[in-house]
C-alpha cells in the first residue's frame, strides 16, 4: 500500500507527486490520460491503472483535479462505492467554501474524513519553502495528516475546522491578487510607452515590498475594527491620483480599462460620503446588499 494517492495529474497534480516523491513517500498516482503519469513513473511513482485501483492502494488520496465536480465524478463512480470509507480525501481542486462544506458532507456520508486545502503557489514552487497551503478541518485530522502534507510546502497553515474557510480565504487572496496582476500589467504598459524597461520597473515594485505589506495589515487592522476616521491616505485623495492615471494613460494611448474601473470605484464611496476617511473604506461599497451582508466583526462602527 502506498502512502499516499495522487489523482489528477495536470501541471500542480504532477508537482504534488513530485514533492511526496522527493519526501520518500510511497506515491501512488491515477490520470484519465495516462501517458501523464509517465515522468512520474520513471521517477519511481505506481501508477495505477483505474481509479479504483488508486483509491484503494492508499489511506490518503490527494485530488488535484478541475474543480469539484471532476472530483465527485470519479468518487461517485460505483467501482468506488466501498472503498472510499475510511480514507482521508484532501481536496486541493479550485472552488467555493460552499463546494467545500458540499464535499465535506458527501465524504462523511461514506465514511471518510476530510481536509480542504488551497494552493498559493506556482507548480514549480510546490515542495520548496515558498510554497503555501492553507487546510480547513477538524484539528485531529489535520494534526495526523500535517507530516505527509508538510512535503508539498513550506507553510501548511492549519485555518480551522469549517472545512469552507480555506476556500473562502484563497478567494479573498485572488481578488487581491486579479488587481495585483492587471496593475502591474497596466504599469509596464505606461512604462513601454515611455520608453522605460518593465523589468526594472518589477525590481522597483519588489523593494517596495515591505511597505505593501505594512499596508495590508493595516487595512485588515482598520476594517476589523471600522476605524476609517484616522486615515494614512483618504478616498479622495486616492480617487484623484486614479483619476490621473486614466489622463496619462489617455495620453500615452494606451487601454485605460483597468484605472477608469478603478475610479469608479472609488467615486462611488466619495459619492456614499466615505471621502474623507481611510482609502480602505472602500470596501463599505463593495460590501454585498444582499439579506447576507457581511456583518461587522465585533468592536465595528459600520
Amino acid at each position: 500500500m502506498g502512502d499516499v494517492t495522487v489523482i489528477g495529474l495536470g501541471a500542480m497534480g504532477t508537482a504534488l507527486a513530485r514533492a511526496f516523491l522527493s519526501a520518500g513517500k510511497t506515491t501512488v498516482v491515477w490520470n484519465r490520460t495516462s501517458a501523464k503519469a509517465d515522468d512520474l513513473r520513471d521517477r519511481g511513482a505506481k501508477v495505477a491503472l483505474t481509479a479504483a485501483e488508486a483509491v484503494a492502494a492508499s489511506p490518503v488520496l490527494v485530488m488535484c483535479l478541475s474543480d469539484y465536480a471532476a472530483t465527485r465524478s470519479i468518487l461517485e463512480d460505483k467501482a468506488l462505492a466501498g472503498i472510499v470509507g475510511g480514507r482521508l480525501v484532501v481536496q486541493l481542486a479550485s472552488g467555493t467554501s460552499r463546494e467545500a462544506r458540499a464535499m465535506a458532507a458527501w465524504t462523511a456520508q461514506r465514511g471518510a474524513e476530510y481536509l480542504d486545502g488551497a494552493i498559493s503557489a506556482w507548480p514549480s514552487q510546490i515542495g520548496g519553502s515558498d510554497a503555501a497551503i492553507l487546510i480547513a478541518g477538524p484539528e485531529t485530522t489535520f494534526a495526523s495528516a500535517s507530516p505527509l502534507l508538510q512535503a508539498l510546502a513550506g507553510s501548511l497553515v492549519h485555518v480551522g475546522p469549517d472545512v469552507g474557510h480555506a476556500k473562502a480565504l484563497f478567494g479573498a487572496a485572488l481578488a487581491y491578487y486579479a488587481a495585483h496582476w492587471i496593475g502591474f500589467s497596466h504599469g509596464a504598459a505606461i512604462c513601454e510607452a515611455e520608453g522605460l524597461d518593465p523589468a526594472r520597473f518589477g525590481e522597483l515594485m519588489a523593494g517596495s515590498a515591505p511597505f505593501f505589506a505594512d499596508d495590508m495589515r493595516r487595512m485588515g487592522r482598520v476594517i476589523a475594527t471600522g476605524s476609517f476616521s484616522e486615515p494614512e491616505s483618504t478616498i479622495g485623495s486616492v480617487r484623484a491620483d486614479i483619476a490621473r492615471l486614466v489622463e496619462v494613460s489617455d495620453n500615452l494611448e494606451i487601454g485605460a480599462d483597468f484605472p477608469t474601473f478603478a475610479t469608479g470605484v472609488f467615486q462611488r464611496a466619495v459619492d456614499a460620503g466615505y471621502g474623507a476617511e481611510e482609502h480602505c473604506a472602500v470596501t463599505k461599497v463593495l460590501r454585498s446588499t444582499s439579506p447576507h451582508q457581511r456583518r461587522p466583526v465585533q468592536g465595528s462602527s459600520v
